[in-house]
């Protein structure tokens, strides 16, 4: 634990957000960050949080750059610096009653253009990005945003160029089903995205499907995916379920049976290397285009985690959801001598002092104020960051990652 260090402090409440962005600029000086003064509920619109600037070699301090009204505790607003303008951050606000993104210049602090969509994924180029409808997200239980906005006539995943600020839908969406967890792989030549929509049972299916960046050569994997990073251009790691039989079965909504209900409540309480074997969840990596399934680290790393590779595929670090005691895990995962290092635990709790609107400790591990570690890399791979309230507040954290780790 004495490699790992907070950079954010109370009173306030800081956090970045999911573990499939970089808050680190290029040059590893900077990283961007959330400010808000309340922990204890969700986010309801017109609720302003602040999207700051650490500076890492000034004693970490803090300015803000900017206010947005479109964010949640888990993804922030998207915020992300653009790769092929590094003084330039994106990130999504609310406007005129519309859900947008506001391209905002760093270096002059200042804003310089405002885009009809907002935001989830940018292209590695930074010629454009790809959007999603962030009500929708908020109404049929993904990652969204509060409060009654106007929606587009279509819905899906929309391309928006940067340049010219057009907007298209590229992958349309189904009733009942969201769209949600876009990535690049990282030559830019296909994207993976998460369909999600309800079973019978009541339960979710949670499809994992890669495309073209035009929305074309549209794929569907074989795994249920929660969390995903793509390894090379053609693989990607997963954590998920495959168990084709049990899929089927509950396809046909045979879990509805009342006979039948206890064994689904029972699969859904497992945990670890138990849930492995019956249920058949784990790590995996799959191969674009294929129906390859390849279970990765067995035995090793058994709970649902938020994965992340290091810039040179050399290392995994990911996390646990909170155990029986409330406490989370941050795990590094050697790839290529299949070893598993615990950085820390970290309590799930904030202190009372900072829920006063809150009062059930037992539901907080799975509400939406939960703060996940969402384990993110800076770009050399020498450090992680994690958002974490184990000190009372919610704040970001550094770990230091060196050879040491592999002693």
């Amino acid at each position: 634990m004495n490699k790992i260090q907070p950079v954010t402090f109370g009173p306030k409440h800081h956090f970045f957000g999911f573990h499939d962005l970089c808050p680190w600029d290029i040059s590893g000086r900077y990283m961007l960050a959330m400010e808000t003064d309340f922990i204890d509920r969700p986010p309801k619109a017109g609720d302003k949080a602040k999207i700051c600037l650490i500076d890492l070699e000034n004693n970490n301090k803090l300015e803000v750059l900017a206010e947005t009204d479109a964010w949640n505790f888990h993804q922030g607003c998207r915020a992300q610096w653009l790769p092929n303008d590094p003084e330039k951050i994106i990130y999504n606000d609310r406007r005129s009653n519309k859900f947008i993104s506001v391209v905002f210049d760093v270096k002059n602090r200042k804003e310089i253009n405002v885009l009809k969509c907002p935001i989830y994924a940018i292209s590695p180029k930074g010629d454009f990005g790809l959007g999603l409808n962030f009500a929708r997200l908020k109404r049929y239980g993904g990652y969204g945003y509060a409060g009654e906005v106007e929606e587009p006539e279509s819905d899906g995943i929309f391309m928006v160029d940067f340049v010219s600020g057009t907007t298209n839908l590229i992958i349309p969406v189904e009733n009942g089903h969201i769209l949600t967890h876009i990535a690049f792989n990282p030559g830019g030549s296909r994207i993976c995205f998460i369909d999600k929509y309800r079973l019978p049972d009541g339960g979710f299916l949670q499809r994992l499907i890669t495309a073209n960046p035009d929305g074309a050569d549209l794929y569907v994997l074989p795994s249920h995916a929660s969390h995903f990073d793509w390894k090379s251009d053609t693989e990607i790691l997963v954590y998920g379920k495959f168990s084709p039989k049990i899929t089927a079965f509950r396809k046909m909504g045979a879990f509805r049976i009342p006979i039948l209900k206890p064994i689904l409540y029972f699969v859904r309480k497992m945990r670890g290397l138990i849930k492995q074997k019956i249920a058949g969840q784990s790590y995996f990596l799959l191969k674009d285009k294929t129906q390859n399934v390849e279970r990765v680290a067995v035995g090793l790393m058994t709970e649902d985690g938020h994965p992340q590779f290091s810039s040179d595929g050399k290392w995994v670090i990911t996390d646990t959801y909170p155990d029986k005691n409330h406490e989370r895990t941050l795990i590094l995962y050697d790839w290529e001598n299949k070893k598993r290092i615990n950085l820390g635990e970290f309590y799930s709790l904030p202190h009372r002092k900072s829920l006063a609107n809150y009062h059930s400790d037992e539901s907080w591990d799975i509400s939406e104020m939960r703060s996940d570690l969402h384990p993110r890399w800076n770009r050399s791979g020498t450090q992680a960051c994690i958002d974490s309230v184990h000190e009372g507040t919610r704040q970001i954290y550094i770990a230091q990652i060196d050879n040491s780790f592999a002693a």
